[in-house]
């Protein structure tokens, strides 16, 4: 497993017959180390170091680590608690002081839902299958509306309602009405045919509207951030505006619910620069949108054992994210974009496609905008690996799936509502996040792959590589017979193949005298996705297979 350019993940302990995660996140010039009851910051270089809580601005104590070089011990914190801290490198002749923000794990659940508004492919699932609600989107917004208790704040581009008493209007009318502070942020360039539907009582705030800005592209909600109960406050954010075609289809959209207060504090802390302000009014003289904001929210999260990252643009530098993503690949690259205009973007997907990793798939609308580098991108790695959707409808999804096939590397799921283009990097409000976690990706996945077969896309092989020893299993997908392809000094190696069911069952396994050329027949199983584990001499590997 390559090591990840942003992060990596360490042992998971038992404590108390309890599984706690110690979690281990690298950044720039130091690793921040997530224990049960201590957090541990390991810096690569001396440093002068202070440290204080990010609300009150009261000192937070460090202990120095005496067994540990440059490490500093916090175990004086509270759940949800933004702590932000300054450092000089000591060999730094210029003195430069640096600032950064970190969050305290939640004492929330971490469920995370995601929804797609779309047809999935089910059989392709690995964990746990994707839900299409289909045209019901709104519905379980409005859920989500109808549950919420003391805050709820709304930043959306666009959006429609049927009525002021019915769908996402008449449920934010019921929340206020109920006792739910209310405030909404809109983009002032659009028609958002809901914001006139909500209660005039109801305090909203449309972003600017001149020449220096782009737009307020969120479509993110913030339930009950500051609630004393941890497990009220969520996060609903995604690809999906709430009009019509947006929402209930035919344009092509997801959206995941987090269960979360560090996550729902960060959102509300984006969402109050730009109101202006913590109060229930927004503060036009004190708001920032795009450009004018400032990098002011942590970027790590723990939630239910996973590593979640979260960023905002412009300030957050989403494009370096997307390209680190896409570096970070050990197996295979799903994409399902609108659109990529960025070059950087365009040469870190032929540079990882050169190096030697050819399951790179993707899937864009058939929209093409000025300096679109979707021509580019198909040139290098194929017509048929790089497709086009023309199906009913925008294909108007923004992520992107890494190391679906490959659950010992780090399988993760970029998404939000950033479009891969200059403007989402400069000038729009936007939001990424970025969930290290198996089971997510795998539900993405389902939907990428109907939308990439409906398009006429061939499924890419994933190789498997460990050690600098490849493994390819071919034909993938297959009619039965499955074969192996093994560097020249792996040939000769006695082995085994054995084949999984998606849950978890054995259903055929085979040993073999040499690796190359050894195969397995699935043709008498049924069609789906199958686990495979191979063994080689002493080596171990991984991979999936689709019976089709």
């Amino acid at each position: 497993m390559n090591p990840k350019s942003t992060l990596y993940i360490l042992i998971f302990s038992l404590f108390s017959s309890i599984v706690y995660s110690q979690t281990t996140i690298k950044e720039k010039d130091y690793s921040v180390t997530y224990y049960p009851n201590s957090i541990e910051i390991s810096f690569d270089k001396s440093v002068t170091f202070s440290a204080f809580d990010s609300k009150s601005y009261t000192e937070k104590h460090f202990i120095a680590d005496s067994n540990k070089a440059n490490t500093y011990i916090l175990s004086d914190f509270i759940p949800s608690e933004f702590i932000t801290f300054q450092y000089v490198l000591n060999d730094d002749l210029n003195r430069e002081y640096n600032s950064s923000i970190i969050a305290t794990p939640s004492a929330s659940s971490g469920v995370m839902n995601v929804y797609f508004n779309h047809t999935v492919n089910t059989a392709a699932a690995q964990y746990q299958p994707a839900q299409n609600l289909g045209n019901t989107v709104d519905d379980m917004l409005v859920s989500y509306i109808n549950s919420c208790q003391s805050t709820l704040d709304i930043a959306i581009y666009n959006s429609a309602s049927p009525s002021n008493t019915s769908g996402i209007a008449g449920a934010i009318n019921n929340a206020y009405s109920r006792g739910v502070q209310v405030r909404v942020i809109y983009d002032g360039s659009t028609g958002s045919q809901m914001i006139p539907l909500l209660n005039p009582s109801i305090p909203v705030m449309p972003s600017p509207n001149d020449s220096s800005y782009g737009i307020m592209h969120n479509k993110f909600v913030v339930f009950d951030a500051t609630s004393s109960d941890p497990n009220k406050p969520w996060v609903w954010t995604g690809s999906t505006n709430w009009t019509a075609a947006q929402i209930d289809g035919p344009d092509k959209n997801s959206a995941i619910a987090i269960q979360d207060q560090s996550l729902a504090l960060a959102y509300k802390t984006e969402f109050e620069e730009m109101w202006g302000t913590s109060g229930v009014q927004p503060d036009y003289n004190n708001s920032k949108f795009g450009p004018y904001k400032t990098n002011n929210t942590p970027h790590n999260f723990i939630i239910g054992n996973k590593i979640v990252n979260s960023y905002f643009s412009p300030t957050d530098g989403v494009t370096t994210q997307i390209i680190n993503a896409i570096n970070s690949a050990d197996s295979d690259i799903e994409i399902a974009t609108m659109l990529v205009t960025r070059n950087d973007i365009r040469d870190a997907l032929i540079n990882k496609y050169n190096s030697g990793l050819h399951a790179i798939e993707g899937v864009f609308d058939t929209q093409n905008p000025s300096g679109n580098d979707i021509p580019d991108i198909r040139a290098t790695i194929g017509a048929n690996k790089i497709v086009q959707y023309s199906g009913a409808g925008i294909m108007h999804h923004k992520f992107m799936v890494v190391d679906n096939f490959n659950a010992s590397a780090d399988p993760l799921v970029l998404l939000g509502s950033h479009n891969w283009s200059t403007s989402a990097e400069t000038r729009n409000d936007e939001n990424t996040l970025v969930i290290h976690d198996k089971t997510i990706a795998d539900q993405y996945y389902q939907a990428f792959q109907n939308l990439y077969l409906e398009a006429g896309g061939i499924l890419a092989v994933p190789e498997i590589a460990s050690n600098k020893k490849n493994v390819i299993l071919y034909p993938n997908p297959t009619d039965g017979l499955v074969s192996l392809k093994v560097d020249s000094n792996l040939i000769n190696s006695k082995g085994k193949i054995s084949v999984y069911s998606v849950a978890g069952t054995l259903i055929t396994e085979r040993d073999f005298p040499n690796a190359n050329n050894a195969s397995i027949d699935l043709s008498n199983y049924p069609k789906g996705l199958y686990f495979v584990n191979i063994t080689i001499g002493e080596l171990k590997y991984q991979s999936k297979i689709i019976k089709k």
